[in-house]
């Protein structure tokens, strides 16, 4: 096992790289985001299975999300208000993914976790600039153990707020974005979808995975998803709790296989449709359908939808959210 702290050149940024014997993580303080995971294919050649930035001057100025930690409350608050505290309107008249001094765009504090048997890295911050109430105290774990890679979130806070974070990293199994997501499948343990209105916010209702154009509860291939939802998934669904796996996504061509569990109740995924830009991501100009990202956490909006489960935190009450990234072959 191995870790390297790489300060960048003329720039805060800190690059920390964790390794084992079966996977390599990279990860930056800007965002406490994944950089970049290497993997093994079938024919054990190690490769990149994230679509990450070529330059560093594009990451920092980062406007999608990739690979960071989203927070305080990831997705859209309808209106930027939880009942009579106003937010920041980023996102035309409502609010998303924690405003534009939320975590994703923090530089986080970091400390190495010494432990013989795993490999880790543990990002810190107070965050008192999100405008959100607080401060919020958040802690992100990332360790490696065997072929899985951990993320564990902790969180309080001095004065009631709302916090419903996530990582929005985006997936490409094929190995250095080598394929688009016509090679992929999936597979969601859910329940339930959560319907949405044109601006994708949650309506209210709640949609069996039995009723939709294709039931992604059983392992799906990505033209056959494009196929039934035109528009690409930017959706929500609710997971099977009962199951140990909350999803599983596979690639054919270099038989890599990742299954999730996580603690959330819900996965928000994103196939990347219409995302285009003239960005490079492992070397290739951002386009659609290159990626998907898979971001587990509570239910979006929550805070109008007073029956959904709670996202508020009471005072100095800590709550942990856990994922595990499980990665094998075909």
């Amino acid at each position: 096992m191995n870790v390297s702290i790489e300060p960048v050149t003329g720039s805060p940024l800190i690059k920390v790289t964790l390794t084992n014997n079966y996977l390599s993580a990279s990860f930056y303080n800007f965002g406490a985001r994944m950089h970049q995971l290497f993997t093994p294919n079938k024919e054990g050649l190690s490769e990149n299975i994230l679509l990450s930035y070529d330059s560093v001057e594009e990451l920092l100025s980062d406007k999608s999300y990739f690979g960071a930690v989203v927070g305080p409350v990831a997705g859209r608050i309808k209106h930027a208000q939880w009942k009579d505290f106003p937010l920041e309107k980023n996102c035309g008249t409502h609010h998303i993914h924690g405003g534009s001094q939320g975590w994703s765009y923090q530089f986080w504090t970091i400390e190495l976790l010494e432990d013989p048997d795993v490999i880790g890295i543990r990002f810190h911050l107070e965050d008192s600039v999100s405008g959100y109430p607080g401060p919020i105290n958040v802690r992100v774990t990332y360790k490696l153990v065997d072929h899985s890679l951990i993320m564990t979130t902790d969180y309080q806070s001095m004065n009631p707020t709302i916090v419903n974070p996530t990582s929005h990293s985006y997936f490409n199994l094929s190995g250095e974005g080598q394929q688009d997501l016509d090679t992929h499948s999936l597979l969601v343990n859910a329940s339930h979808l959560l319907e949405t209105d044109k601006e994708t916010l949650p309506t209210g209702k709640i949609i069996p995975v039995k009723e939709l154009p294709l039931d992604v509860s059983k392992m799906q291939s990505f033209p056959a998803i494009f196929s039934s939802f035109k528009e690409g998934l930017d959706d929500c669904f609710i997971l099977n709790k009962t199951l140990p796996t909350a999803l599983t996504l596979t690639e054919q061509t270099s038989g890599r296989k990742m299954e999730i569990a996580t603690t959330n109740q819900s996965v928000v995924l994103f196939s990347t449709t219409g995302f285009d830009a003239p960005f490079l991501i492992n070397g290739k100009p951002m386009h659609s359908n290159y990626g998907l990202a898979i971001e587990p956490q509570q239910f979006p909006d929550s805070v109008h939808h007073p029956s959904w489960p709670s996202i508020e935190l009471p005072p100095l009450q800590k709550r942990q959210q856990e994922t595990i990234y499980r990665f094998s072959c075909l």
